[in-house]
């Protein structure tokens, strides 16, 4: 016994130092809070079936619930008996189709693997229809009791909103188990997974389970529809790590009380007066556990045969079960054409795909606008039938126009996308257009899902305007005119908000205390602008933010806002601006509840726009990356220019800012001759940033950024060729 321990534990060892080089040590200590779970249920005592205290609970909270199970308990009695008194209806005509789900609820989902699952659903079909190879083992006096049901289970090809699927969904949850005292495995909301349609889905649950329980149901009727289904742990699954039970018929069993089966026992504790309700099930005390060989007696049946220890509906372990009797596939299947016959009608076993079908997913670009007249779209096509796809005809046409065609070629197996590329379309004059595209011809055949060949989008082509270009959200229109929003995720964004100002009665904020999905990028893009016949240009505006993890925290997703400038239509962006967690706030300290802010929690940064004077068209927008820390607002939006400023206009050079807090702008009035290069020195004679002028391509503006340098005096020195010139600046 000692050596058998030593050299399980050895192996455990190696399987432990296999799992740290695959997956690494945080992965790892994941996996082995559930394999220390599954190793203590493994040495608690087995509980088979929770299925009678779910229903009690259920019960004792619903009295209308329970008026109701109860007159259905009695009508599945009576028409059980009725059909056990009509042998011709005994059995059904020909088999009958469940559409099954399963939801996969685990912390590492992908450890229940699709193999794992089409083993358990072979096994469930193969129990049910009397196939199983292990009912030679059924003693004599049994075998003529051998039931053999109609029923059988197939995995959804649907989701409820009629989407291809495996019938298989993986859900990844924080909750390390689950409990049968309560449902929160069949909720989203309490780390579960929400049911499918359980009119249409035969609703599955893989978890794991505490407590030792292997699963549980829900008879018809029992619960509600959101509850409606069957839950079992993991480790039961055919393959999986609970000797003994883990042949896949903990599922068998709980699919038998779905279909109104009770305990072969009568769940009576021993009194021998309990019952199925079936009658060819011998009487019994109690529950079996482990296995048994050869005849079995007990308190209440001391006949020849003895007790049904192999029926499914007792707990003997997973190798001693071995059947169904007659009345008990009579019993499920009375259930099934009576309480659950819409499972009998569903389409959730049939695929949605038709055999050529090209879909339009989405226009790409334009996003809402272009910024020239003439565009090249972009569209992602799937390929929804079953056929991999290999040509499409696109037809794209602005305002009714003539179609401009692209012929797309490729190879795109059923489900998948692509992102293409068109020929140029053309939107003519500034205002808002409408972008059609259409799709024809997949394969060189005929489209068998028209519904989906056709897509429409407007956008708009804007005039740029000129700075100054001021924003302080006082209208209630949100975005303002000619501005506008990117949202990926559809979830919580830029809005504005009444009641919260640095001046005025409006700001702008992006609700990051609440916005839970961490590192989604939310842009507010402002009106395409040309700054022209300046000698500076700025941004300047009022931000407000707060956090509620200390500054110091390290490897933390923080709150982070951007500042972005486009010169390509907002196809790429630079980084003007970018600040996160400490140099972000405007309140010090750590606040834990939704953060507004006081008048004086406010500061205004400033971001050079100069670089991208008489550069055409320019593109400025605002980028929240969320880290689920605290709300940050934006007010007082100012674009500026300046022109003819005096200095320059006197000593032919300028720099700007001056004091700055961290960009600075070395401009001059025309194109430098002689200048070899551009210094920058501390105070104390440090060189801290150098730019060598290539005199082949001179340019009448240099920046550079000392936000990493302390604050203090600089000296920007000028090195030409024949002499040198010097000015300090001020880094606040």
């Amino acid at each position: 016994m000692v050596t058998n321990e030593i050299v399980s534990i050895r192996k455990k060892l190696k399987s432990l130092k296999m799992l740290l080089k695959r997956y690494g040590c945080v992965a790892v200590l994941l996996m082995m809070q559930g394999f220390l779970f599954r190793s203590m249920a493994q040495d608690m005592p087995v509980r088979r079936c929770a299925t009678m205290e779910v229903l009690k609970n259920s019960l004792e909270k619903d009295e209308a619930l329970k008026e109701r199970f109860e007159k259905d308990m009695l009508r599945i009695q009576q028409l059980a008996v009725e059909r056990e008194n009509n042998p011709q209806a005994r059995e059904m005509a020909t088999p009958v189709y469940i559409p099954v789900v399963f939801h996969i609820v685990l912390p590492d989902p992908a450890m229940v693997t699709d193999k794992m699952i089409e083993d358990q659903l072979k096994v469930l079909n193969t129990d049910f229809a009397g196939m199983n190879a292990d009912s030679v083992n059924i003693p004599a006096a049994f075998k003529p009791l051998f039931g053999k049901s109609k029923i059988q289970f197939v995995l959804a090809k649907r989701t409820p909103g009629n989407l291809p699927t495996n019938g298989i969904e993986r859900i990844v949850t924080t909750q390390t188990s689950f409990s049968a005292a309560n449902n929160n495995v069949k909720h989203a909301a309490t780390g579960g997974a929400n049911a499918w349609n359980s009119s249409r889905f035969l609703n599955i649950w893989v978890c794991n389970l505490a407590g030792g329980v292997l699963g549980y149901s829900t008879f018809p009727t029992s619960a509600s529809a959101a509850e409606q289904g069957i839950v079992i742990y993991d480790v039961t699954l055919p393959g999986g790590s609970l000797a003994g039970y883990n042949d896949g018929r903990t599922l068998t069993h709980e699919a038998g009380h779905f279909f109104f089966l009770y305990h072969i026992w009568g769940d009576d504790d021993g009194a021998c007066n309990g019952s199925d309700g079936v009658s060819d099930t011998p009487n019994q005390a109690d529950a079996s556990a482990g296995c048994h060989t050869g005849v079995v007696k007990d308190a209440c049946n001391n006949t020849a045969a003895g007790i049904m220890y192999q029926n499914y509906m007792d707990y003997s372990s997973d190798g001693c079960m071995a059947m169904f009797t007659l009345l008990q596939v009579a019993r499920m299947e009375t259930a099934l054409t009576n309480f659950r016959s819409s499972l009998t009608t569903s389409n959730g076993a049939i695929s949605p795909l038709k055999d050529l079908d090209a879909q339009v997913m989405s226009i790409d670009n334009p996003y809402n606008r272009v910024c020239d007249t003439k565009f090249s779209p972009v569209i992602t096509i799937r390929n929804y039938g079953s056929q991999p796809l290999t040509s499409v005809i696109i037809n794209a046409s602005v305002d009714g126009g003539t179609p401009v065609q692209t012929q797309w070629t490729g190879s795109l197996a059923s489900l998948e996308t692509v992102s293409v590329a068109l020929n140029t379309s053309t939107a003519g004059a500034t205002g808002t257009h409408s972008l059609k595209i259409q799709l024809t011809s997949p394969n060189g055949g005929t489209d068998q899902g028209l519904a989906n060949d056709t897509l429409s989008k407007a956008f708009v082509y804007p005039v740029a305007i000129a700075p100054p270009l001021t924003e302080g959200f006082e209208l209630e229109t949100f975005p303002p005119a000619n501005w506008d929003l990117i949202n990926a995720d559809g979830s919580l964004t830029w809005e504005r908000v009444p009641g919260v100002a640095k001046t005025g009665s409006a700001a702008m904020v992006v609700r990051n205390y609440t916005y839970t999905q961490n590192r989604q990028i939310d842009y507010l893009r402002l009106p395409q602008v040309s700054i022209a016949d300046a000698d500076s240009a700025f941004l300047t505006f009022q931000v407000a933010a707060a956090i509620k993890t200390n500054p110091g925290t390290l490897l933390n997703n923080w709150d982070t806002l951007q500042v972005l400038v486009s010169t390509d239509c907002g196809i790429t962006f630079t980084s003007l601006y970018k600040k996160w967690g400490g140099s972000l706030i405007t309140r010090n300290g750590i606040t834990t509840t939704s953060f507004v802010p006081a008048a004086s929690e406010w500061r205004k940064d400033s971001v050079s726009l100069t670089p991208y004077i008489n550069k055409g068209p320019v593109m400025i927008a605002f980028a929240n990356s969320t880290g689920n820390e605290n709300n940050v607002y934006i007010d007082d939006i100012n674009l500026y220019k300046k022109i003819s400023n005096p200095n320059l206009e006197k000593n032919g050079w300028l720099i700007t800012p001056n004091p700055s807090n961290g960009p600075v702008t070395v401009q001059f009035k025309t194109t430098p001759v002689n200048l070899k290069g551009i210094s920058v020195f501390s105070s104390t004679g440090q060189k801290v940033a150098e730019k060598i002028i290539n005199n082949n391509a001179p340019a009448t503006i240099y920046s550079f950024n000392l936000g990493r340098y302390a604050n203090g005096v600089y000296l920007i020195r000028l090195v030409y060729s024949d002499r040198t010139v010097s000015k300090k600046i001020i880094k606040k």
